[in-house]
């Protein structure tokens, strides 16, 4: 499977309509900056 680093903008979209779990299903392993979490994580 491949490995993606996501950010903010499709991260809160995906959440929005709750289908998050469909970059799971494209991709092996997701990768979210510190920086992308901390930005999340506040909001």
């Amino acid at each position: 499977m491949r490995k993606v680093i996501v950010n903010t903008t499709p991260l809160i979209a995906l959440c929005h309509v709750g289908k998050l779990d469909v970059l799971k299903k494209l991709y092996g392993e997701i990768l979210i900056p510190q920086a992308v979490y901390r930005e999340i994580a506040v909001k």
